[in-house]
């Protein structure tokens, strides 16, 4: 029976990450119009934060911070700034209002990432308000048991992870860089 659980477990792993890899794909797939690469977007979001919060381990195995990162966030960031940047784009004012948009919910996303993993994990921030002082989730898990337990030193990589990215996201944000002086490395 143990034999079994690890073989649909590893079933169940190896399955989400062709699936990151066929929402990535549609994310790149110029055929789709914007509506349908923001679905994709999304549901890779929700794939991958699903994956980082029941198997750290896995998933920091196979990089899955590294592809939310890139493929959810900083490959549209990018696109978004080159198109604010290019002054003779007649609709330069709402790409910029667009771009303010989506860096406002790539920081809402890795806020509300670390507090989960803060929660789930049992990590405690001196610069974070526990979530249920919030009244935002109880520190209570539902479903722990389908949580595999990390390394500490795991936990600390991932929440340093998403604060390491909420300050990539700040500079991006500027009214300067914005409209175009230059960007964060």
């Amino acid at each position: 029976m143990r034999t079994e659980n690890l073989k649909s477990e590893e079933h169940l792993k190896s399955s989400n990450i062709r699936q990151a890899e066929v929402l990535k794909a549609e994310m790149t797939d110029s055929k789709l119009g914007p509506a349908e690469v923001w679905t994709s977007r999304q549901a890779l979001q929700d794939l991958y934060q699903k994956m980082l919060v029941t198997d750290l381990e896995y998933a920091l195995d196979k990089k899955v911070e590294q592809d939310l990162w890139n493929h959810a966030f900083k490959n549209q960031i990018t696109t978004l700034q080159g198109q604010a940047k290019n002054r003779a784009n007649p609709n330069r004012s709402e790409v910029q209002a667009n771009l303010s948009l989506f860096l406002e919910a790539a920081s809402g996303f890795y806020t509300q990432l670390l507090q989960e993993l803060c929660t789930v994990f049992n990590v405690d921030l001196p610069c974070r308000v526990k979530s249920s002082q919030l009244g935002i989730i109880s520190n209570k898990q539902t479903h722990s048991s389908a949580i595999v337990k990390p390394q500490s030193s795991s936990c600390s990589y991932i929440c340093q992870h998403c604060l390491v990215h909420l300050g990539d996201i700040v500079p991006y944000n500027s009214p300067l860089l914005v409209a175009g002086s230059r960007s964060p490395a």
